[in-house]
């Protein structure tokens, strides 16, 4: 176990941009009294339109899961947030430091299933409560979820950092989910191309390049039928601007691929530091 992974990523901005501002904001309200507002929110980018997609549910109370299944198979996306207040408490922040905090119970949907875990959708709603008109009383936002609590700041230069937990892949067992030459297969890709690096949620498989990573097309249909939340295909940079690059995909869960998905890093992360040696 390697503690915690610490996810340093843009969501727009912290300043409201035009298209959220007031205005927009009155656009994206739902029609229905449980949820007082729906916003959709690009995660992993500087511009509109980019990046990864969610929508953020702002509740006034704990909603029923069926109807917030409802609601985020209306919208489509890859994830909703659902979240509301619990209150305010001493937060333990990113780095150690007792600060106050407020609190929030927070879940997420795809368009089919609740899931565990998820990164762009987290990132998503810390940028929604962070931009709302009037701001917060602190920086320092904590969440209560399936996976246990995560800690969301608002630093500097636009930045929202997360805290998430690592989940270094183990190494899979006799009998359980696809040998290498049924992974090799539904990648299309000649077995001594693939190396089946292990698992946690998710399999990882680590291809010998970014274009092999790039050009992929696997077969979803096999890979929904394996016991995992899905599969995380990766290979080293290319260059000096990324360390690796990554695929997710995530038929089983709804998900043919996403966009950006924040929570594999929680994998990957750990894998790539060992392998590189980088902390």
């Amino acid at each position: 176990h390697l503690g915690s992974m610490r996810a340093r990523a843009l969501c727009r901005a912290p300043r409201r941009p035009p298209w959220l501002r007031a205005k927009s904001f009155s656009s994206l309200v739902m029609a229905d009294e449980r949820c007082p507002a729906l916003l959709h929110v690009d995660s992993f980018t500087r511009v509109a339109f980019a990046g990864n997609p969610a929508a953020v549910c702002l509740l006034d109370a704990p909603a029923d899961a069926t109807w917030m299944g409802a609601v985020a198979a209306n919208q489509n996306l890859s994830e909703t947030a659902f979240m509301w207040p619990t209150g305010a408490s001493e937060v333990e922040g990113l780095e150690g430091e007792p600060a106050r905090g407020e609190t929030f119970e927070l879940r997420w949907f795809t368009p089919s299933v609740e899931v565990d875990l998820c990164g762009h959708a987290t990132l998503a709603a810390a940028h929604a409560l962070f931009s709302a008109p009037g701001g917060r009383e602190s920086p320092l936002l904590r969440f209560g979820t399936r996976s246990g609590e995560l800690v969301a700041a608002l630093r500097g230069e636009g930045c929202i950092e997360l805290e998430f937990p690592a989940s270094p892949p183990r190494p899979l067992l006799d009998g359980v989910g696809p040998t290498r030459g049924e992974v090799a297969l539904a990648l299309g890709l000649p077995v001594d191309k693939v190396v089946v690096v292990g698992a946690s949620d998710d399999l990882l498989v680590a291809l010998p390049d970014a274009g092999a990573v790039a050009a992929l097309a696997p077969d979803l249909h096999a890979v929904s039928r394996w016991p995992y939340r899905g599969l995380i295909v990766t290979a080293a940079g290319s260059g000096s601007e990324a360390d690796f690059v990554s695929r997710f995909f995530g038929p089983a869960v709804g998900i043919p691929e996403d966009p950006v998905t924040g929570s594999a890093h929680c994998t990957l992360a750990p894998y790539w530091s060992g392998v590189l040696g980088k902390s």
